[in-house]
């Protein structure tokens, strides 16, 4: 209904007769001319002689002249500011308002604020986490956005460096960010809106809830496979076998791009960076590759048992053994020390905040070591079988946390913060359970049973965790509540490698098949 104003009523009174005429022009100004008390009660009185049809033109009435559009109504700034409080069904919503409404929710300082508040963690309300980045080769191209935008869109050729990060980032910083990378990319280089970047990824996190996926299998190796590792930027995965190789795989293709000899024995653990490749082997030895050639760089002898596990930061590179013990290498002193303390096969290790170190054992238990004074600093003594691998990762603990979507229950950015995360270490065993530890106390906080068989292998994000068992099984679980999601099957043996990355698990085990589980692809 089109609002009426004073002149409309003027005019409207004019064509009166004179007698009604002044008396309504009468009213009007004694109302004009009353202070707002005696405004109330002429209201009040008037309200009181109305009859049921007039009460309800004047509700109807009321109802058009007291509707603000306080969007519209207030700066532009404030505006933002009020809608970057909503959360993704709500904005989407607004925007179909009005032509300004539309403007203002699709705002890339509202999306930006939404991706801080998801990516690559669990906002508080609403239980959703999203991936924080997405394969190179599925980032499509947008147009240029505005340049006077405070918050630019992604650069497809440089994002992996221009993700949120785990900490926020004051305005000038993230501008500078986006600037300098924007330079060094040539002139036509596309940016994608947030909306759209939030968009794909709230998919991919639909998909990991919903279980969907496209999975794939590489075959290569002879024998079984007990080691990987996967560059999800660069689509590159190499894994350690059985029979004696290590192969360096290209997923794009799902080919071998290049195949080490040099190992006599099973290759039953590795590690590789940009540059440099360790391996360990059941023949006692570690060797240093240059993977991008073939080339072995050198080998590095000492333990007196094969090589079951290795993990390395820097120049300091650990590796456990079946002879029991813990041997420290560091490239930029030439030195080797032991840590003894393990009594049986030391299944993994994990080098941690650079002075400290973490192992798991056949002797039933998990230590912690000082790499300082070369001494172990705490002992986790709970699983009743061997401990196979183990994971430090933090761990939201709060009793009043439960996972719920989108639709129950609207997020905002007045959520409490992430003060109730506590340093974890994740292990799994072949008594068929994982356990999580508190890094503190060493107080076992939550036992996950789910496996009917012994756990071999883990990996873990921010978002979840997943284990592979003797069985062929592998579980998705959500990290914070330890609830099982999915279960995923098709491995014909033990499943005793796994990687992780934000849209695909890759698993390997005793049937020599790897197995790519993608879950960005639907």
């Amino acid at each position: 209904m089109k609002e009426t104003t004073l002149d409309d009523l003027k005019e409207q009174v004019e064509i009166l007769p004179e007698s009604e005429r002044e008396k309504i022009i009468k009213i009007w100004s004694l109302f004009s001319a009353s202070t707002p008390s005696c405004r109330h009660l002429i209201l009040e009185g008037i309200l009181a002689q109305c009859c049921f049809p007039q009460l309800s033109f004047i509700s109807n009435r009321l109802k058009g002249i007291i509707r603000i559009d306080f969007i519209a109504a207030l700066p532009k700034e404030l505006s933002i500011h009020v809608l970057s409080y909503l959360d993704a069904i709500s904005l989407c919503r607004a925007a179909q308002v009005c032509k300004l409404w539309k403007r203002l929710a699709d705002d890339e300082v509202v999306w930006h604020k939404l991706c801080e508040q998801h990516i690559d963690k669990k906002c508080h309300k609403c239980g959703w986490g999203i991936p924080s980045m997405l394969e190179q080769n599925r980032l499509k191209k947008a147009s240029l956005s505005n340049e006077n935008d405070p918050y630019p869109a992604y650069v497809t050729t440089t994002y992996e460096i221009l993700e949120i990060k785990r900490v926020r980032i004051s305005d000038d910083k993230i501008s500078a960010l986006f600037e300098d990378s924007y330079s060094s990319t040539c002139e036509s280089s596309m940016r994608r809106p947030w909306k759209e970047v939030y968009a794909e990824r709230q998919r991919v996190e639909f998909n990991w809830r919903k279980g969907r996926y496209n999975d794939r299998v590489l075959k290569g190796h002879a024998d079984g496979i007990m080691s990987l590792q996967l560059d999800d930027q660069k689509n590159r995965l190499i894994t350690g076998s059985y029979d004696n190789t290590i192969k360096v795989w290209n997923l794009n293709t799902g080919e071998v791009v290049r195949t080490l000899t040099g190992h006599t024995r099973c290759v039953r653990a590795l590690q590789f960076d940009n540059v440099k490749l360790i391996t360990g082997s059941m023949d006692h030895t570690l060797r240093v590759w240059n993977y991008h050639t073939g080339k072995c760089m050198t080998k590095l002898e000492g333990h007196t048992g094969g090589v079951l596990c290795l993990h390395f930061v820097d120049y300091t590179v650990a590796s456990g053994s079946t002879d029991t013990t813990i041997k420290i290498w560091n490239f930029s002193t030439h030195k080797c020390f032991t840590l003894n303390g393990h009594r049986e096969w030391v299944n993994k290790v994990l080098i941690f905040q650079k002075t400290q170190l973490l192992s798991c054992s056949d002797d039933h238990t998990l230590r912690i070591w000082d790499l300082t004074s070369q001494s172990c600093t705490q002992i986790f003594d709970g699983h009743n079988a061997p401990v196979q691998c183990i994971q430090p990762t933090y761990l939201r603990m709060s009793s009043n946390t439960t996972l719920t979507t989108i639709d129950d229950q609207p997020c905002n950015r007045n959520s409490r913060k992430d003060d109730n995360l506590t340093p974890v270490i994740i292990s799994s065993s072949l008594d068929n359970v994982i356990k999580i530890w508190s890094l503190q106390t060493g107080e076992c906080l939550r036992t996950l049973f789910g496996h009917e068989e012994g756990v071999w292998s883990l990996a873990v994000d921010k978002l979840r965790l997943i284990s592979g068992a003797q069985d062929g099984i592998i579980k998705i679980w959500d990290k914070d509540s330890g609830n099982c999601m999915h279960t995923l099957i098709g491995h014909c043996g033990a499943v005793t490698c796994v990687a992780l990355s934000d849209t695909k698990i890759i698993t390997a085990g005793d049937d020599a098949d790897i197995r790519i589980w993608d879950f960005g692809g639907q």
